[in-house]
């Protein structure tokens, strides 16, 4: 059976936050969710989602918008990952901040679309393009790394 990209994602970020020093690395599974967790050189404790893209933008749901204030002191992050090539680009975003990003570009998407969507109303489908994330890129060092 073919890999999937989800699964060829998440063992790319796996193997980077461990050859950058990452301690006590483990996977953590929530029903079909999976997360990376692991202590770093600083001694916090983080969680890491992944996100993998071959081609396109990155896709994710709405119900993850939400309007939230900036946590200086995050521990969870999503990492998006592009496996187009061998030598693949990293972005290490904090949750709060994504979380945010989705609501703002949901909300534009809709107020461009007379309130709704304009195919499918119960869609929950939100595309992340590169362009939204790029500022971080191979920003490990605010996980510890």
């Amino acid at each position: 059976m073919k890999e999937q990209t989800k699964d060829i994602g998440f063992s790319k970020v796996y193997q980077k936050i461990k050859s950058l020093g990452a301690k006590d690395i483990c996977e953590i599974k929530t029903g079909n969710r999976r997360a990376i967790v692991f202590t770093s050189d600083n001694g916090r404790v983080y969680r890491v989602t992944t996100r993998a893209k071959m081609r396109g933008t990155w896709q994710t749901s709405i119900t993850y918008g939400e309007v939230c204030c900036e946590n200086k002191n995050e521990d969870e992050y999503w990492v998006f990952v592009d496996i187009s090539s061998d030598d693949s680009d990293f972005y290490v975003v904090p949750m709060w901040w994504m979380k945010n990003d989705i609501a703002y570009h949901h909300e534009k998407y809709l107020n461009g679309h007379d309130g709704r969507r304009p195919n499918n109303v119960f869609s929950k489908h939100h595309a992340i393009a590169k362009k939204r994330i790029v500022q971080w890129e191979n920003k490990w060092q605010q996980i510890g790394l």
